[in-house]
This record gives structure tokens, C-alpha cells and sequence, in this order.
């Protein structure tokens, strides 16, 4: 029978690690759970000044891209992956979407 007191303090952690919960970086936080866990995380690859410079820009983007009509917005998050997926060809679009595929080069403008 093991005595727990001889365990090593190490042996304790290495167990303690390995039974640690992962959390997702998508974790759904936020009082209405509409903010992600890795929205939160800074990105250290980038100062605190070009952070706050690109959530400007990505705020600035959602006030443009709320201003066009529902088909036009899709079409464009999804070519250019503005809703966090890969971005999508033009016919990928059409047939995610159901559009013909001059219906998506026509949401363009």
C-alpha cells in the first residue's frame, strides 16, 4: 500500500496536469454568451496600439457591412471569411447560399 505522504510533490502536479479540465478558446463568455473565449485573449504578436487600430477597423467593418441588404452582407462574410470560417469561392457561395452563381457576383455592387 502506497503511503500518499511519500508521493513527490512533482508526481502530485504531473497528476494534477493531467486531469486538468481543457476549456475550448471557443467558450461561449459574455452575460449573453456572445463573445468567444479567444476574443479575449490579447494577441501578442501584435502591440497595444495595432490592437486597438484593427477593432476600430473590425467595428468600423460590422457598422458597414450592417448597412447592406441580407444577401449582399452574406455573400461578402463568407468570400472574404469575415465570420471567423474560411473564405468561401464565388460558386461555394452560391450553392451554401442557394444563389445562382451571378446573384453572388451581383451582391458585390
Amino acid at each position: 500500500m502506497t503511503n500518499y505522504f511519500d508521493v513527490l510533490p512533482k508526481k502530485v502536479l504531473e497528476c494534477l496536469n493531467a486531469f486538468r479540465l481543457l476549456v475550448s478558446l471557443e467558450l461561449e463568455i459574455g452575460e449573453g454568451q456572445e463573445n468567444q473565449l479567444q476574443e479575449m485573449l490579447p494577441d501578442e504578436r501584435i502591440s497595444a496600439q495595432e490592437y486597438v487600430a484593427l477593432e476600430s477597423l473590425r467595428s468600423d467593418l460590422q457598422d458597414l457591412l450592417a448597412t447592406l441588404k441580407p444577401n449582399q452582407r452574406q455573400v461578402l462574410m463568407l468570400q472574404f471569411g469575415l465570420s471567423g470560417e474560411d473564405k468561401l469561392t464565388a460558386k461555394q457561395v452560391a450553392q451554401k447560399l442557394n444563389l445562382s452563381h451571378s446573384k453572388v457576383h451581383s451582391a458585390h455592387g
